[in-house]
């Protein structure tokens, strides 16, 4: 029975906090939805209304449009091209027949549009008019044909002399057409691309002919349409209020740009929504029916929703309802172990979030040690130092400093170690907020801690460096009893600069720690020299595997940091020449890996080496890393690979022959001649006659430097079937003639 009513209790917590939820919303819906639907009602108003404008603007624009387009089609006519002319050159071609024509064509394009009440050709320079009516001098049109008023006459003379109309709609006038007053919208454009252009249009819009075209196409909606240029009223047009509108009614207005001339069109509206509430009864209905409706479904999502937790809570009650010992019922003891269950689970949560940040601490532990032996950052790199909080970037300056504890002798004492690991880090903390420098501190192999040092701005000048370094020495010092080995790098900028510190410092240890180690060494021992080129295994660890895949972009990269590492450093010239050597050898080892052939790239490497121009040899280690990233790229099958091996052997054993070609290549192998280039060019990098001339060139020269045939015969022994043809190739590919060449290598 306890059970019973603790249940009983529950459902009806449920039940009322269903209730609760459900009818608030109900209510509070209900209160909004009045409003809610009067806005709906204004906005589709408005959103009728916009549409309409848009309408009506369209409606006026294809009219303007068609009016572009006469001046469109006038422009690219013959007669007047000729009739522009400043000369009586043409003008026994325009004889009446040729006239009447032209004069029948200008009248049909204006009585197209339905608009127009005339038009005429305006030649500014010649001071003549071209109507449907005849040829006219200006002061004779405008005096006896069709009268403008003074001012109205000279503004479109001056718009058309000054500069190009290009589509220019003026202000209403009143012209006296014949001897019959007319008010009529002019429209100049004009029919030459120049700021003074010597033929115009000017067509003429008859303002009753306009009307009566809105009022066939405009709108019924509307209160009252005006059409402005520039500020300037050019037609109005207004509607009575119909039966149940207002006189006063409040309207608002529309404003739609042309997007065929300088028109603007301001179109009014009457506001008509309006808030009724003659639907009152039927919202206070549906509220009525969708409060009982929400008390109903609370009642049956209580049952539903009590029904997993009544199993539960009789479950536990079962097992834990009495204490042991006791036979009656222990108050809200379902509750407790619910409780205790929580509490269970909260402390596992806690051992997983320690778990959690165990991992994050060595997952950027793994990224520190990754930046430390040289961080070639791509875009999933970065998203690394992202997703961990770690803000570094390509503009920051950073500094790499080694922490060392190999003066301590006894390691069995942990307690110790953990105390002077607890005190380094206080200390650190200390002596870098005191130079307000970024940090972090992790643990490496080789040392036992290393810093990495950041910052926006460039730091480490006025000795700065060594002061940290002497300020961490003295604190770890005083507060441990032993002086540790604090060594810092040089500082860089950028994420491989990271590297580059790093191996400064380490360097420096490792120079420090085998001097502390032979202090004794009797002094005939010599101690072993120090390699003074900057080539780690780390960069070399991703060089061959970027070179592997392909990535161009990386593999650059790498070896332009080598490149200006090794440039900072002054290395002598047999420092350099090994270190390329070294590269070149890696470049030869991937190669050979990828079962490529090795021959020709080894060959023209010795050649360079053997002049000993560090120059050439560097070019030339890049040259070969971008085509074996080009060639990866492109080789992605076995297939390919073999065929266009095949292709690849056959030009390196047959290239001095003269008969070598694309062609003879697809004979030979059965393929298309698209095909052998697709192939070749696949496995080379590069397409077949660039590699061919290559190769021809690379034997040419070393010809040319034994000096013991002349140019003649080197050209045919390389190939090429007469020397022209040599001499345009190596010209083209060294930048200088072959006998040229012959005499600097002498």
């Amino acid at each position: 029975m306890r059970h019973w009513s603790f249940g009983s209790g529950t459902f009806r917590k449920i039940f009322l906090s269903y209730t609760a939820i459900l009818i608030i919303p109900i209510i509070v819906f209900s209160t909004l939805n009045v409003q809610r639907n009067i806005m709906e009602e204004r906005q589709k108003l408005h959103e009728k209304h916009v549409s309409d404008a848009n309408r009506i603007a369209a409606v006026v624009d294809n009219k303007l449009s068609e009016l572009k387009n006469i001046a469109k089609m006038i422009s690219i006519e013959s007669w007047l091209r000729k009739m522009m002319q400043n000369t009586d050159v043409y003008d026994d071609e325009f004889d009446l027949l040729k006239m009447l024509e032209i004069r029948r064509n200008f009248e049909n394009s204006i009585n197209s549009t339905n608009v127009l009440s005339f038009g005429t050709v305006i030649f500014p320079d010649k001071q003549q008019m071209l109507s449907t009516w005849g040829t006219f001098s200006e002061d004779h049109f405008f005096s006896n044909i069709a009268i403008f008023d003074g001012d109205t006459r000279q503004m479109m003379l001056q718009s058309a002399l000054r500069e190009q109309q290009y589509f220019k709609v003026m202000a209403p006038a009143t012209v006296n057409l014949w001897g019959s007053s007319k008010r009529v919208i002019p429209v100049l454009q004009s029919l030459e691309v120049v700021n003074h252009p010597r033929a115009v249009l000017a067509l003429f819009i008859d303002s009753d002919y306009f009307s009566e075209y809105m009022r066939r196409f405009g709108s019924v909606e509307s209160k009252d349409i005006l059409i402005t240029t520039h500020g300037t009223p050019i037609f109005k047009q207004s509607r009575n209020p119909d039966n149940g509108v207002q006189e006063n009614q409040q309207t608002y207005e529309l404003v739609v740009p042309s997007q065929e001339s300088s028109l603007q069109y301001k179109i009014s509206y009457f506001d008509n929504s309006v808030i009724g509430i003659n639907n009152l009864f039927s919202s206070l209905l549906a509220i009525m029916i969708s409060i009982a409706f929400g008390m109903l479904s609370a009642f049956l999502l209580a049952k539903v929703s009590y029904r997993p937790l009544g199993t539960l809570l009789h479950k536990l009650s079962a097992g834990i309802r009495y204490e042991e010992g006791n036979n009656s019922p222990v108050s809200g003891s379902e509750y407790n172990y619910i409780e205790e269950s929580f509490d269970r689970l909260l402390s596992e949560n806690q051992v997983l979030q320690q778990s959690m940040q165990d991992y994050e601490k060595a997952a950027k532990s793994n990224l520190f040690l990754q930046l430390l032996k040289g961080y070639f950052a791509d875009d999933q790199h970065m998203n690394g130092l992202k997703k961990f909080g770690i803000g570094y970037t390509e503009e920051m300056h950073y500094c790499t400093m080694l922490i060392s504890f190999h003066a301590i002798r006894d390691f069995s004492d942990l307690d110790k170690i953990r105390k002077i690991e607890m005190m380094t880090m206080v200390i650190i903390e200390k002596v870098m907020s005191r130079h307000r420098l970024d940090y972090e501190l992790f643990e490496v192999t080789n040392a036992d801690k290393a810093l990495i040092l950041s910052s926006t701005n460039r730091f480490g000048e006025d000795g700065m460096m060594e002061q940290i370094a002497a300020g961490v020495t003295e604190e770890i010092e005083h507060t441990c009893g032993f002086q540790p080995f604090v060594l810092y790098g040089t500082m860089e900028k950028g994420l491989v600069g990271i590297s580059k510190s790093y191996y400064t410092a380490n360097e420096s240890l490792q120079y420090t720690l085998f001097s502390r180690e032979h202090l004794r060494v009797a002094p005939e021992e010599t101690i072993p020299s120090i390699v003074d080129y900057y080539y780690p295994t780390d960069w070399e660890v991703q060089l061959i595997n970027n070179l592997k895949i392909g990535n161009l972009d990386t593999s650059m990269q790498i070896l332009y940091e080598i490149s200006a590492e090794n440039g900072k450093r002054n290395l002598s010239e047999a420092s350099t020449i090994k270190l390329v050597s070294l590269l070149m050898e890696t470049l030869l080892r991937v190669l050979h890996e990828l079962n490529l052939d090795t021959g020709i790239y080894a060959k023209q490497f010795a050649n360079r080496a053997k002049g000993k121009n560090t120059e050439e040899m560097w070019g030339y280690v890049f040259e070969v890393g971008t085509l074996l990233c080009e060639r990866n790229r492109y080789s992605n099958t076995s297939s390919t690979i073999e065929a266009g091996s095949q292709l690849l052997q056959y030009v390196n054993q047959n290239y001095t022959s003269a008969d070598v070609s694309l062609k003879q290549l697809a004979e030979i192998f059965q393929m298309s001649v698209s095909k052998a280039s697709k192939l070749f060019k696949e496995v080379t990098g590069i397409n077949f006659y660039d590699y061919l001339c290559r190769l021809r060139i690379e034997m040419a020269k070393e010809l040319l430097r034994e000096k013991k045939c002349g140019i003649d015969d080197i050209a045919r022994r390389v190939g090429y079937e007469n020397v022209y043809s040599f001499k345009r190739a190596f010209t083209r590919y060294e930048g200088i003639k072959p006998d040229e060449y012959m005499e600097s290598a002498g």
